[in-house]
């Protein structure tokens, strides 16, 4: 399993989580759930997961140009973009 830092920007504000999943797709698809379990963004949170499942899985993540392990996904779904980022993440060894 790997940690993945999930970054959202959305409708000017930043929001910040992380999944263990074995790929940055499967930690797309974690986060998309729980934004659609929870309404995290209220009324639109099924519209903007939908979008993002659609552009990160169907579409494929986008690797973002001159960095490692991370990647992008957007959606107007909820209106205006939502767009989130997808940093593999290593945890220090405490």
């Amino acid at each position: 399993m790997n940690l993945y830092t999930m970054v959202l920007d959305f409708h000017g504000g930043t929001y910040i989580t992380q999944f263990d999943a074995a790929t940055a797709v499967d930690a797309v698809t974690a986060w998309c759930n729980e934004l659609q379990e929870e309404q995290l963004l209220g009324e639109v949170s099924s519209d903007i997961a939908e979008g993002i499942m659609i552009d990160a899985v169907e579409n494929r993540l986008v690797e973002v140009e001159g960095l490692h392990n991370v990647w992008c996904a957007a959606t107007t779904a909820g209106g205006p973009l939502a767009l989130l980022n997808v940093i593999e993440t290593h945890a220090s060894a405490s």
